[in-house]
């Protein structure tokens, strides 16, 4: 079987839209199926971005990165077009608002192709009338409809889209890559850090309003008022950085907040596993967007981390809240420095919630999982 996937990014650059459309082209791969991925491929070097590329045992076609313009949709259309016309896909998936626009109108050219669309979230809250109406359109044509959360699939609804088949399959994580390392490790990148016997709060995300990082600092106050030496790491790319640096300096809380910018997968691993309690308060923004699901909280999971989430949004599907984390008001550093500090407090709380976590990942929540769901839609849409 062929598959066609369109996303609007894909690694090695960050990202919870690439890093599922990687994975899911990855596990679906080992399944069967033959993959040609269309894809932007931002926030790398060409060298790494040509490395990456040659490594995976499917086909990756880079398309431009620019986003927003007439002609660069009709370069993507013209590429893509080509490419269906000599190789003639039994399925395709498209992720991301911008891969989902696309799909459409190449699917109504080749009425023979069946195709799924991926609702994350943020396609179901665009600010302009024109990019609402379009994505009405475009998911309604799909033959399938994949939301990464309940919480998506309402907003989807709420936004007036009825598809004609939707499904929710969560996101998930990779336990080959996410896993809990020996205490002398943890140690060693500890001390790397200079950080050797204090309490470490994790953030992985863009540093954006979105992301929510800023709720955290604003929490630090206080828990550093029963907790002195608990310290903020962001991991991410420093969209905000400098905004949120001033933040803590006004603050006073500057020296516990260090900003580590992208990491490497083998870096980003021992920051999670030297975590004592992983934190994602996305906020909902003035434009309307969400976080769908959220990855990285099933990363964290992996390395057997607790999370303290916002609730209100798709994040609190990926913990169990009161069994693998718990969940705080949207936009409340005073709740967010009441639900850390249970976990920093109580190490026999913290640890069982670990526990707990890493079980249900390990048993619910991997990529192998969820591309089995994938799978199964995607052959049900070519059979019919």
């Amino acid at each position: 079987m062929r598959l066609l996937l369109l996303t609007t990014e894909f690694p090695p650059g960050p990202g919870g839209i690439g890093t599922h459309a990687f994975q899911v082209a990855r596990q679906l791969t080992r399944l069967g199926w033959d993959i040609t991925v269309f894809a932007a491929q931002d926030y790398a070097a060409e060298d790494e971005i040509a490395a990456f590329n040659a490594a995976q045992p499917f086909r990756v076609i880079r398309w431009a990165s620019q986003r927003g313009t007439l002609a660069n949709f009709a370069d993507r259309w013209r590429l893509v077009n080509s490419h269906l016309r000599g190789w003639q896909p039994d399925a395709a998936l498209a992720s991301g608002s911008r891969s989902v626009w696309l799909m459409s109108g190449l699917a109504a050219r080749h009425p023979g192709l069946r195709w799924a669309a991926v609702g994350h979230g943020t396609e179901f809250q665009l600010a302009r009338w024109w990019e609402r109406a379009l994505t009405r359109w475009a998911f309604r044509r799909a033959d399938a409809v994949i939301c990464v959360s309940e919480f998506t699939r309402r907003r989807m609804r709420q936004a007036g889209i009825q598809p004609r088949v939707e499904v929710v399959i969560p996101n998930g994580a990779d336990p080959g890559l996410f896993k809990v390392l020996p205490g002398e490790c943890v140690a060693h990148v500890k001390e790397q850090l200079g950080l050797q016997g204090a309490h470490l709060l994790v953030t992985v995300g863009n540093v954006t309003q979105r992301k929510g990082q800023d709720i955290v600092i604003r929490a630090l106050p206080e828990i550093l008022k029963q907790a002195p030496n608990t310290h903020y790491l962001i991991v991410g790319l420093p969209t905000l950085q400098q905004a949120y640096e001033a933040l803590a300096r006004e603050l006073g809380v500057a020296e516990h907040v260090r900003f580590l910018s992208r990491v490497d997968a083998k870096t980003l691993v021992e920051v999670l596993n030297a975590a004592d309690v992983f934190v994602m308060t996305s906020r909902h923004t003035e434009t309307g967007d969400f976080e769908g699901y959220g990855i990285a909280v099933v990363e964290a999971a992996l390395c057997g981390k607790p999370a303290v989430v916002s609730d209100n949004s798709g994040l609190v599907e990926a913990v169990g809240v009161g069994r693998t984390g718990l969940a705080v008001p949207q936009d409340d550093p005073a709740a967010t420095a009441r639900a850390v500090l249970v976990l920093l407090t109580d190490p026999g709380k913290r640890a069982r919630m670990g526990e707990a976590a890493r079980a249900r990942a390990l048993s619910e929540q991997t990529w192998e999982m969820r591309a089995a769901e994938y799978d199964r839609v995607l052959r049900g849409i070519v059979a019919t």
